[in-house]
């Protein structure tokens, strides 16, 4: 309703009176209180209450921001603490406490309204702040803040509802490229503004030939362009895009549509992190494409081809992973845009673990609540209780704060209760709840997976247990399905409990910890212009020239027609000697570009020793660059003369598949998801008697051309030689996200590999060797012996560590004694710890395993928390000795300032330190 519009009606008297129609506060007020409560500590400390108290808004508490907005360029604005944060303390991205949005129901707070920024909160100022209107209108203008407050205002609730909602429960079936929303990334707030169609109007805009035209809107920040410049060659995107969108300019000029650009809500003006000065709400519409600090809206004839309206909120198919979504242009198909609301509910009491003393309650009711809400102005019809597993359903009781509009819309959630006889979650596994709207639309049973994890809006689950607890009471508890962000609990995040599947596979124990890949590719080497060689000639090889250097005693290597004599460098090569051996003799280049920086290619030079001469004419296949410039790119090599490379056999005769000196295809013939985002690669060796010739601690290389580029990575299969005519591997995929736009190249190119797909794979490499009974070899050190390995792995980290353990246990007569800390995030990271807990109960003597987790845990966790550290090696891991080893594979950052530092610390030598 506007703020005040009054009617006329005719008394019994007939004479004409005015009627004043109820302002929206006092239909929805008094308003709650909009003052942030900042924590100063991890204690929770906050500013004191006198101060506190006397506060009128956020602007009286500039001087105590929040201990974790502190350091960042958001330390000027005061937020409260309640908010949980989802991505840690920049950017702020939070929601509420679902016990709160329960505290308040139908109005939330303006300070505990969830919020969703991609970066760093604008500081604009009322003052100076405008917006322009343009593009294809007759009355271009600029209005200020004033001028928009002066005009006739409309005030009016409206939900606002993120389009990554639950999405914690989509990433705890499989992990998406968005962070962990929980239940409450929903708020309601009386918000007030001018209606965008009058405005539109006030442009010259009308009503006639709408059609095809749309109305854009634009924000004022400069955010991280994802995914390079897009597919609009007329307006490519640069480094840095502006987040905006568009709706099509029918629906912005239809007044029961409410399209609204608000200065105020809950009777203040906007709060920073809500858009302050002005942004646009658009009713029934995902909060995403309600654009925050607006700074142009403009008439345009074509949907907007800004970034972010293309580039989020979408709900692509469950099949559908990171890789394939660009390479088959999935986010710009236009049936695959989130929009209109879907329908949703959930449960906010009982809360997450809330216990309720069966003894005490056993013959009362219990009052169960949650929120409901759906899109296009629909009405939510019903809210329905389940207790038997969605055999037979109730109805919950609705209180409907919301009056509709003049055209009949709803826009706003409402609040429903169910009163439960206790002595009915006897024998009850879990509490459902759904809702239908006047559409008879009502919520799915099962989820869908979706790569962006939005709309997730499966019926809502609460789990039951009948348990004793510390006091001694027999009580019902309950567990919702996941908490917000990194915080702990919930039965989805269990193993046992996740669903079996969610469109796409089945979901096994295995888990895994996240170790970045490369987020971008390195820059393909440039060809260098040609040298003249030693003695003032140019020099050109042939191939059977460069083919006698094949030694590590002598090495040669070709790249981009270029040849390079790399004996002397391979004591100083970061990657290990075998990273160019394996390429002795050969033409290296595809290796070379797949994993080498611009850097590395300038370091190559000094090794340059003449051309190739391809076609054996004693001219250099190398075409001539002008001076100073560059050869690009894509320029053409010249083909490798075709040879037969002999095949490779162990000492038992055995074919192997691995070839150091050539790449081999393999065929993917089964693909088991494991978890949210872990799976299983089983491919098939060339032959069913072939072994893969992998020694015990080296590793493989991937190679694929991934985008038109080549990417070479390395990955240590979890099988052995002692499986016969198969490779497997576990794999974690890393998606794209805000630190890594374009996430992990191979894992995400891995992630969308179907059976019968092949795989390149070269090698054996790698700096180290287990032979057995304590025998081993270490690139540089030359062989060594070993009567304990203290192993430290930090998430996917743990496949070579494993290697090595799995082929000293597997043989009763090596006495090497083993001593493992697998670190990771969270619990449910913890790859392949079933195997390992098998081992230390049947090697007690030889084999034990110690966990920690960094981030969260269950209060009941029997191992320890934080980083590793000096203590916790002291503890765990044998003492140190010449014949006590110290193997290590993780983030570099855990090694280098966690492992290294505190080995060395407790007297472990430099020499018995590896890091795989």
């Amino acid at each position: 309703k506007a703020s005040h519009k009054n009617e006329f009606t005719f008394n019994n008297n007939n004479i004409m009176t005015e009627v004043r129609e109820p302002t929206c506060e006092e239909l929805y007020g008094p308003y709650p209180r909009a003052v942030p409560v900042p924590f100063l500590s991890k204690d929770q400390e906050t500013p004191p209450e006198n101060i506190v108290d006397a506060a009128k808004s956020y602007t009286d508490l500039g001087n105590f921001p929040d201990y974790r907005d502190v350091g960042t360029p958001d330390e000027w604005l005061p937020r409260d603490g309640r908010l949980v944060r989802l991505t840690g303390r920049h950017p702020f991205n939070v929601e509420p406490p679902v016990s709160l949005l329960n505290k308040y129901k139908f109005i939330t707070p303006c300070s505990l309204h969830y919020v969703r920024n991609h970066g760093a909160c604008p500081n604009l100022k009322w003052e100076e702040h405008t917006m322009t209107f343009g593009g294809i209108v007759p009355k271009p203008f600029e209005i200020s803040m004033d001028e928009l407050a002066a005009m006739e205002p409309r005030e009016l609730p409206v939900t606002l509802v993120c389009a990554g909602n639950r999405r914690k429960e989509q990433n705890m079936i499989r992990q998406t490229i968005g962070f962990n929303w929980g239940p409450s990334g929903v708020s309601t707030n009386v918000w007030k503004g001018v209606m965008l169609r009058d405005l539109l109007l006030k442009a010259g805009v009308t009503e006639k030939g709408m059609q095809g035209k749309h109305v854009e809107f634009i924000g004022v920040e400069d955010l991280p362009n994802k995914v390079g410049p897009g597919p609009f060659k007329d307006e490519p995107w640069g480094k840095l895009v502006k987040y905006g969108t568009s709706v099509p300019l029918a629906r912005a000029m239809n007044p029961a549509y409410d399209i609204l650009v608000a200065y105020e809500a809950n009777g203040e003006r906007l709060q920073p992190d809500h858009g302050f000065p002005v942004r646009l709400i658009i009713p029934g519409y995902i909060g995403g494409r309600m654009i925050k600090w607006l700074k142009e809206i403009n008439v345009i004839p074509y949907e907007t081809k800004n970034h972010y309206h293309y580039h989020d909120n979408r709900i692509l198919p469950p099949h559908i992973t990171a890789e394939e979504s660009l390479k088959g242009g999935w986010w710009y198909k236009p049936e695959y845009i989130f929009n209109e609301l879907n329908i949703n509910s959930a449960m906010a009491k009982p809360d997450h673990n809330e216990e309720l003393p069966l003894a005490k309650y056993i013959d009362k009711t219990y009052e169960v609540a949650g929120y409901a809400y759906t899109g296009g102005g629909r009405a939510i019809s019903r809210v329905e209780v389940s207790i038997d597993g969605g055999t037979h359903w109730e109805l919950a009781a609705i209180d409907r704060k919301e009056k509709p509009t003049d055209y009949g819309m709803y826009w706003c959630w409402i609040w429903w209760s169910f009163e439960l006889n206790v002595a009915d979650l006897v024998g009850c596994k879990e509490i459902w709840c759904r809702a239908w709207d006047e559409s008879n639309n009502p919520q799915p049973t099962n989820p869908t997976w979706n790569l962006m994890g939005m709309g997730n809006n499966q019926v809502f689950r609460v789990k039951v247990q009948m348990v004793q607890n510390d006091r001694g009471q027999h009580v019902f508890r309950f567990e919702h399905p996941t908490q917000p962000g990194q915080q702990v609990g919930g039965w989805m995040t269990k193993v046992a409990t996740k669903p079996d599947s969610a469109g796409f596979g089945r979901l096994l124990e295995v888990q895994g910890e996240p170790r970045q890949e490369d987020a971008a590719p390195a820059p393909a080497p440039t060809r260098a212009v040609s040298k003249t060689a030693k003695g003032g000639g140019k020099k050109v090889f042939t191939w059977d020239e460069i083919e006698k250097h094949n030694k590590e005693e002598d090495v040669w290597i070709v790249v981009k027609d270029r040849v390079y004599d790399c004996t002397e460098y391979l004591e100083l090569h970061p990657g290990g000697i075998e990273s160019i051996t394996i390429n002795a003799g050969q033409d290296a280049t595809e290796d070379f570009v797949a994993i080498h920086s611009a850097k590395a290619t300038k370091m190559l030079e000094k090794y340059y020793i003449g051309d190739l001469d391809a076609d054996g004419t004693g001219v250099s296949s190398a075409p001539p660059a002008a001076a100073g410039a560059a050869a690009p790119a894509t320029a053409p090599v010249a083909p490798k003369k075709a040879r037969e490379i002999p095949e490779l056999v162990d000492d038992k005769g055995r074919k192997l598949a691995l070839n150091p000196k050539k790449k081999t295809a393999f065929v993917l013939q089964e693909k088991i998801v494991l978890s949210r985002d872990s799976f299983l690669l089983d491919f098939a060796l060339p032959t069913p008697q072939h072994v893969l010739g992998l020694p015990t601690g080296k590793h493989v290389f991937f190679n694929a051309t991934i985008d038109g580029e080549p990417c070479l990575r390395r990955y240590t299969p979890i099988s052995s030689n002692y499986d016969i005519g198969c490779v497997k591997f576990v794999i974690k995929a890393y998606p794209p996200c805000e630190r890594y736009p374009r996430g992990g190249k191979m894992s995400q190119h891995l992630d969308s590999l179907k059976v019968g797909d092949k795989l390149e794979m070269k090698g054996p490499i790698g700096e180290f060797e287990y032979y057995s009974c304590g025998n081993f070899y270490v690139e540089h050190r030359g062989k060594c012996f070993a009567k304990h390995f203290n192993m430290v792995a930090g998430g996917t980290g743990i496949t070579p560590v494993m290697q090595v353990a799995a082929e000293i246990l597997r043989n009763p007569r090596d006495n090497t004694q083993i001593s493992l800390i697998f670190a990771c995030r969270i619990e449910e990271d913890l790859l392949m710890r079933s195997t390992l807990e098998e081992w230390e109960d049947r090697y007690p003597d030889r084999f034990k395993v110690h966990y920690i987790l960094s981030d969260a845990w269950r209060i009941d966790w029997p191992y320890s928390t934080g980083f590793v550290d000096k203590p916790l090696f002291e503890k765990h891991m044998f003492a140190p000795s010449p014949n006590t080893y110290c193997l290590m594979c993780g983030p570099p950052i855990m090694l280098d300032r966690g492992c290294t530092p505190n080995l060395l610390a407790l007297g472990h030598r430099k020499d018995n330190i590896f890091s795989f």
